[in-house]
């Protein structure tokens, strides 16, 4: 990896990271459970609920956002097995990545803090937009395009315990460094250990390729990703979407991006909410 003296900390972490000295965070034990429950067909609907029922306070999470605004008009829910059952297997899934990064996500440092806020609001914003875009391609899920906007700068977590760890001093400068150098691959690594789908592992790196080509005329979640990353109420009606590969792939006229705040305002705030 390239050394860049300008920057020693982005050395010393990149340096980390190829001798894989990098402490990369676990997902929380009763996290990890239920994700593997998830993914064994031989468990049954009932366990998974037990599971879920066994933390409280994740449990009262779950029926909140069962009667978010996403489900207005729906009957109240008030216990798990209804909360899980209106869901579905992987909004439950989102749950469980966004609770997990809550918990590991404990930094003293107040500078590190300002910086774990800005990830947090912008991940969460990412992933609502993500929602709502995925509901224009057929053979993508809204809620895995969720969790994909959700863990796509999931690499900054593990940057941030590991400075806050360290008693480092980072100003803005080394801060950006850090991120653009390392963000991604850690990223990818963190994924991989966490045991995610191929196509969600690729979303750290991916995304940010705004000329990526696929090989593929459909779009994959990495699209949404890159587009939800950009749309901001500021960038929304500068930015030359006919450049980026992903909006070809997506299929839908550059006009929507422009006007996709005014158009989505209550489908956003409707996923938002489901987050919050």
């Amino acid at each position: 990896m390239k050394q860049n003296s300008a920057c020693p900390l982005a050395d010393d972490l990149s340096l980390a990271i190829e001798r894989n000295e990098l402490v990369l965070p676990t997902m929380p034990a009763w996290a990890a459970k239920v994700q593997r429950m998830l993914d064994d067909f031989n468990v049954s609907a009932g366990q998974i609920v037990s599971a879920v029922s066994s933390d409280p306070a994740f449990a009262a999470q779950l029926i909140k956002t069962a009667n978010s605004a996403a489900y207005a008009g729906k009957p109240k829910v008030d216990n798990v097995n209804a909360a899980v059952t209106r869901l579905g297997y992987k909004m439950l899934r989102n749950l469980i990545v966004s609770v997990s990064m809550a918990k590991l996500a404990i930094i003293e440092k107040p500078a590190l803090k300002r910086h774990l806020a800005e990830f947090w609001d912008h991940s969460r914003e990412v992933a609502a937009t993500s929602h709502v875009l995925a509901r224009s391609q057929k053979h993508l899920n809204a809620d895995q395009a969720m969790l994909a906007g959700l863990i796509h700068d999931i690499g900054r977590l593990p940057l941030f315990l590991h400075i806050d760890h360290k008693n480092l001093k980072v100003d803005d400068a080394a801060m950006d460094a850090v991120i653009r150098r390392c963000s991604a691959m850690v990223g990818e690594q963190l994924l991989e250990i966490w045991e995610f789908p191929e196509e969600l592992v690729e979303i750290p790196m991916a995304h940010e390729d705004i000329h990526r080509e696929t090989g593929s005329p459909r779009a994959s979640y990495a699209d949404v990703v890159t587009i939800a990353n950009m749309l901001t109420r500021a960038t929304a009606k500068v930015v030359d979407w006919d450049k980026v590969t992903a909006v070809q792939r997506m299929g839908i006229p550059s006009q929507l991006y422009r006007d996709f705040f005014d158009r989505f305002d209550k489908d956003l705030t409707a996923a938002r909410e489901m987050l919050s």
